[in-house]
């Protein structure tokens, strides 16, 4: 049965991921519509949001979520946002031990004015970004860490960009040559979301919230 989900998201490479998941889980049934960031109607591309324009979305949306939800004909929203961000936007609850998807979830519950994800809203919160679940896709590149052991814990891994750098995804410089990926222009993100595809239950064994995503696609 087709269904729609709206979506809240950091930027257009995550929108190109989500979308190509959902389509693979259900052979095209399910249509994401992209409500945050706002897609230039001339190119096609979506405007860049970040972490704090996806909580003051929140914020500014929290008595509407419902309502939109409604009017759109959708089954649920959902809010993307990665963790790797955690301290900036929650410090206090870093600093007392919280887990990053921990207090991203408080960040967002406060911004709902809410103690819990409001009806029919499931928030999205990869740790410690999208990009870690491309990287759980791959067999023969991710069993090493920082010291040369097993990863044991994808969720642990704070060097993402790096490692994926290292096997071939294209950098940009940083300031003190510490590099990063090179995300422009986002569509090549559609060959690695294939890549993803590809080895989708791997990547979910590896990654619980992209595991918890897979299954909410399916089930909202």
């Amino acid at each position: 049965m087709a269904k729609t989900i709206l979506l809240v998201t950091e930027g257009e490479t995550d929108i190109i991921v989500f979308k190509a998941i959902a389509k693979h889980l259900s052979n095209e049934e399910t249509t994401f519509v992209v409500i945050a960031p706002q897609q230039d109607a001339t190119s096609g591309t979506y405007m860049q949001h970040g972490f704090g324009a996806v909580t003051n979305w929140c914020q500014a949306n929290k008595t509407k979520i419902q309502m939109l939800i409604d009017f759109n004909g959708a089954s649920a929203l959902f809010v993307q946002m990665d963790t790797d961000i955690a301290n900036q936007l929650n410090e206090n609850c870093i600093e007392a031990g919280g887990m990053r998807r921990q207090c991203c979830e408080e960040a967002l519950n406060k911004r709902f004015s809410s103690e819990n994800e409001p009806e029919r809203c499931y928030y999205i919160l990869p740790t410690e970004n999208t990009e870690t679940w491309l990287l759980a896709s791959y067999d023969h590149v991710t069993a090493l860490d920082n010291s040369l052991g097993k990863i044991v814990d994808y969720e642990l891994i704070t060097n993402t960009e790096q490692r994926l750098i290292d096997i071939g995804y294209p950098s940009r410089k940083k300031v003190g040559n510490k590099r990063k990926l090179n995300k422009k222009p986002a569509r090549k993100y559609n060959s690695y979301a294939q890549q993803l595809i590809e080895n989708l239950s791997l990547a979910r064994q590896r990654c619980d919230e992209l595991d918890r995503l897979c299954v909410l696609i399916l089930n909202v």
